[in-house]
């Protein structure tokens, strides 16, 4: 057996487990797993943990408004949330996020958050 028919029948042979995808590369951290075939995401609009984001994360918000929330990190639009929904996994299954001191996400929050982000963002 050829190296390459090994690597292709190890690779099939792997389970297919459902993942998120953080789109970060290699600097992604691990994530939820989520199975989009079995969740139902909800849209942008019906996530309330958003709320709780965007008293830092806002495109509205300068200098010590934001808390120290890098710039261009939003969640107040869905275009917004959308090019910065990998950051959001990671940092909330991080525990980074929110810091503490900060009104904190239930897990009902982060589920939401989680199944947005790992299942296509609908808006």
């Amino acid at each position: 057996m050829t190296l390459r028919t090994l690597s292709l029948a190890l690779l099939l042979s792997a389970p297919l487990l459902p993942a998120c995808d953080s789109g970060e590369g290699d600097e992604g951290g691990e994530g939820p797993n989520v199975d989009c075939a079995t969740v139902t995401p909800p849209k942008y609009s019906e996530i309330t943990a958003w709320s709780k984001c965007v008293t830092c994360h806002s495109s509205t918000l300068t200098g010590a408004a934001r808390a120290n929330a890098p710039a261009a990190i939003n969640y107040d639009t869905y275009d917004a949330a959308k090019a910065n929904a990998a950051t959001a996994i990671d940092e909330v299954y991080e525990g980074a996020m929110p810091p503490a001191g900060s009104p904190q996400l239930s897990d009902a929050e982060k589920t939401q958050i989680y199944n947005w982000a790992s299942c296509d963002t609908p808006n």
